[in-house]
């Protein structure tokens, strides 16, 4: 019994060997199979069967073909380490894997592009990760993961990255999606998109257009974070829908624009806080359909035309957000106390040639505002019309 057994092993272990790929070893402790080498111009047509894990690495391979893996559907993880001469992925390169828990591409310097379709179609059983690791991705395609479903985490670190419209559209459930280094995006990233867990975007340098979440549904939360944004445009997040949390932190600002959260269907919370806000446009700047609105711990440049921080719904903005070095790191609410004082609306429009009383703070004349004309007419007119009566009851 004990020589059939191992007998059986040999002839398991011979079979094994004779059956790895050319260029590549098979280790049967880690059901690994791995492809490196510059002498590695493609991949392999089949592994052994019990193996389910595929290292290529240092390979000289250009593309990953059209149902590049369709005869090797037990793998579960896929690596594609330090393949300088890798650049371009072809569509439905993994369609049809189902066991699939990790496709990893790692230090491959020339793959800069995510074409159409290249990810579509991984109808996987399991939760799949898809990360691009040090690998300068420039630009998502249109469609790139078009009817792929059920993605545990997609992360992808890119360089002068550029989302494409549509560049996330109709994905069905993705939990974690991380994308770093975006230079630019457009509208309608994610049409007919649903179940997502958190979207995180990173180390953004670019603005914000407007639409550029619409149709995503189902969104635990949209995280936005250490980021230069130029400008959060009016409708930037129009289209988006049941979402408990939008959130904005440690991000530099350019501008806020009116409504820019505004139409927002059924959101739990948004919270802005630790950023540095160069405009905030209007009060509409933040106005939103949220149960919860946070605006807190905020560095803004202050002016006179944020007295409305001061009256908005949550009364603690004006005393939890704080003005830049011009003014002095104090609250908004003290710099508008000490700057911005100004009289009461009503109080101008009934100005009377009897008594009239207007302010004029030092910030005023620092700046060279002039007064409003309704009363610098009627000052001037006080001032014309009081000496010559003077003069006329002195000669008397």
């Amino acid at each position: 019994m004990i020589f059939r057994m191992i007998l059986f092993c040999l002839l398991y272990v011979d079979t094994v060997f004779a059956n790895c790929p050319k260029e590549c070893q098979c280790e049967t402790d880690t059901v690994t199979v791995t492809c490196s080498g510059p002498q590695v111009l493609t991949l392999p047509d089949v592994i052994p069967p019990g193996f389910e894990v595929l290292v290529i690495r240092n390979a000289s391979i250009r593309s990953i073909p059209k149902h590049a893996f369709r005869r090797m559907d037990r793998l579960r993880e896929i690596h594609v380490e330090h393949c300088n001469q890798l650049t371009f992925l072809e569509k439905f390169a993994f369609k049809g894997m189902k066991k699939l828990r990790l496709i990893s591409f790692t230090n491959c310097p020339r793959l800069n592009e995510i074409p159409k379709a290249s990810f579509s179609g991984i109808g996987n059983d399991f939760g799949v990760k898809i990360q691009f690791h040090r690998t300068p991705v420039q630009r998502v395609h249109s469609g790139a993961f078009r009817h792929a479903h059920n993605i545990r985490e997609l992360s992808i670190s890119g360089s002068d990255l550029a989302l494409s419209r549509h560049a996330f559209a109709s994905i069905n459930q993705l939990d974690f999606l991380t994308v770093t280094g975006v230079t630019v995006i457009e509208p309608q990233l994610f049409t007919n998109s649903t179940r997502f867990h958190i979207v995180h975007l990173k180390d953004l340098n670019c603005e914000i257009p407007p639409r550029a979440f619409e149709d995503l549904a189902h969104v635990h939360q949209v995280l936005i974070q250490r980021s230069k944004i130029a400008t959060i445009s009016t409708d930037a997040f129009t289209g988006l829908s049941t979402v408990e949390t939008v959130e904005l932190f440690d991000n530099q600002i350019g501008m806020i624009a009116a409504r820019a959260f505004a139409s927002i269907i059924n959101l739990g919370r948004i919270r802005i806080a630790r950023n540095h806000i160069e405009t905030l446009q209007t009060v509409e700047s933040l106005l939103s359909t949220a149960i919860q609105t946070r605006i807190e711990e905020n560095t803004i440049e202050c002016g006179c035309d944020l007295q409305w921080m001061t009256v908005y719904e949550d009364r603690r903005a004006a005393d939890v957000n704080y003005c830049g070095a011009s003014g002095v790191h104090r609250t908004v609410r003290s710099y508008l106390r000490q700057f911005c004082h100004r009289p009461h609306p009503t109080a101008l429009s009934t100005l009377s040639s009897s008594e009239t009383s207007f302010v004029v703070t030092n910030h005023d004349r620092m700046l060279g505002q002039s007064l409003p004309p309704s009363i610098a007419a009627h000052y001037s007119l006080s001032v014309y019309t009081i000496v010559p009566i003077i003069g006329i009851l002195l000669l008397l």
